[in-house]
């Protein structure tokens, strides 16, 4: 097979094209997700999203348990995949294969833990999902750190597409949960198959001892942060099926759900080619000079929605799936807080990665659970599934994102003030569209409309707060980029050592 084409293009202009086919993909994905829960919303009861919200918990977990983190050191793109990928590729099937397995099993204790035994035949069927993503797990991480992101578009669509197929016939049939357990096994063998056909070099499995060894230096530290952080974003689940009911859980979910949409589009374009393009900045001895315009550029896009989520949360999920999810409105504005504090530490997280502080993840991780649970648990008590999203923002805030930016600051060079003054301005234009937003559409009785006008005041508002500074942004980031990729392609770098 031949190398990918366009290698020996510059890293400057290999991310930017990344980063717009990126964007291009994680929008249409999330129009035809938002598109897909709208029409199953209105099919299925509440109570049944409680039931797949247990079983996504289980197989988030475990999926991301699956490879060990061994897929990162073949992302970061500073070694060499002939040698790297075989490894990788046999740790990611059996471990896949053991999550999959011990799922199945333990999916009837895990579905009692969780205080809703309808959840055990949803928690076995998605856990094929784990077998799924493991056996694509190299294909896919090729296509990621090779930056081919345009073809990614098709096979991400077409996944999409195939769950939108499956589901809604299922749903009319009456299959409850399981028709959305179902359609998602189908999305994913879809995917599977699309990433083996894209990819730009096919590996078998194989195993190097010295190689895994390094891998596991790696990945280890990575995959122990990464469980924690996904117990950690979903422990709230637990508490709110034990502490309350399925449908309250149902509620919750979709609120996160939406609240989450925007900041998932923002992170899943960053993360298209965050990691190996911050990989390779490390190692040119540049990313500390550019992490603070990606924190700046980050919170200008990241703040006004936010602020839209939270003034107009109850317009916002009436108009999109009705007025039988209503009472998820006030769990929706306090999870808006959380969006755009979750994105800035998506953002530190992936700098963490490119910069190789694989070890420091785990223990910011460690600290964020330890605080949110009992945030959480004080949180659901007072305030229901509203204050489940108030302990979120809170810990983000007070605990999560001052660690990561000490660990930033020493690993990259600069002062906290640095890597953070650019977000004052877009956060205060922010807080002023959003309360002038809440104020205007506090009259309008229709639900759309009130959405609507709130949108369009918004949106203008803040492009005059913030278009000068915003323009300044563009152009300097653009600048310090084509500095970068005036110099030789980064290929063939080695990797800087990874610290602990």
């Amino acid at each position: 097979m031949t190398a990918v084409s366009g290698q020996d293009r510059t890293l400057g202009n290999r991310a930017a094209s990344a980063t717009l086919w990126g964007g291009v993909n994680m929008a249409l994905g999330r129009i035809v997700q938002f598109a897909t829960t709208i029409i199953v919303a209105r099919m299925i009861a509440p109570e049944h999203f409680g039931a797949l919200a247990v079983a996504i918990v289980v197989q988030t977990v475990a999926t991301n348990m699956a490879e060990l983190g061994a897929t990162a050191a073949l992302a970061r793109g500073t070694g060499d995949p002939d040698k790297i990928a075989p490894t990788v590729f046999s740790i990611a099937l059996v471990t896949s294969g053991v999550m999959t397995a011990a799922a199945i099993a333990l999916a009837p204790a895990l579905a009692t833990a969780f205080d809703d035994p309808a959840a055990t035949p949803v928690i076995q069927v998605l856990s094929l999902t784990i077998l799924l993503q493991g056996a694509g797990a190299v294909p896919s991480t090729m296509v990621w750190r090779e930056f081919l992101q345009k073809p990614r578009v098709v096979v991400d669509l077409c996944s999409l597409v195939t769950v939108l197929v499956l589901v809604v016939p299922m749903a009319l049939d009456g299959w409850g949960a399981m028709a959305l357990a179902w359609s998602r096994v189908g999305g994913q063998l879809v995917a599977l198959a699309g990433y083996w056909i894209i990819t730009p070099k096919r590996y078998a499995p194989g195993f190097d001892r010295t190689v895994a060894a390094e891998i596991l230096r790696l990945g280890m530290p990575l995959a122990m942060a990464n469980l924690v952080v996904f117990v950690t974003l979903n422990v709230d689940y637990l508490l709110i099926g034990r502490m309350l009911d399925p449908t309250a859980l149902g509620l919750y979910l979709l609120a996160f759900n939406l609240a989450g949409l925007p900041s998932s589009v923002i992170t899943a374009v960053i993360r298209a080619t965050a990691v190996p393009t911050f990989g390779r900045l490390f190692s040119e001895g540049t990313l500390g000079v550019l992490a603070a315009r990606f924190v700046t550029g980050v919170s200008y896009g990241a703040f006004p929605i936010s602020a839209m989520v939270i003034a107009l949360a109850h317009p916002l999920i009436v108009t999109a799936y009705g007025g039988a999810w209503a009472p998820a409105g006030m769990a929706l504005a306090t999870l808006g807080v959380f969006g755009a504090t979750r994105i800035l530490v998506e953002l530190f997280a992936d700098l963490s990665v490119g910069a190789g502080k694989t070890g420091w993840l785990f223990w910011v991780q460690v600290a964020w659970l330890a605080a949110l649970t009992p945030a959480l648990l004080a949180g659901i008590t007072w305030w229901g599934i509203a204050g489940a999203g108030i302990a979120h923002a809170a810990v983000a805030c007070l605990v999560v994102i001052p660690l990561y930016v000490t660990s930033l600051t020493s690993v990259l060079h600069t002062s906290a003030w640095q890597l953070l003054r650019g977000s004052v301005r877009p956060l205060a234009a922010a807080a002023v569209a959003g309360a002038c937003v809440w104020m205007a559409t506090q009259g309008i009785a229709n639900p759309a409309m009130a959405l609507a006008c709130g949108l369009l005041i918004g949106s203008v508002l803040y492009g005059l707060l913030t278009f000068r500074q915003g323009k300044e942004l563009v152009a300097e980031i653009r600048g310090l980029l084509r500095s970068t990729a005036s110099g030789p392609s980064p290929a063939g770098i080695p990797g800087s050592p990874v610290q602990p």
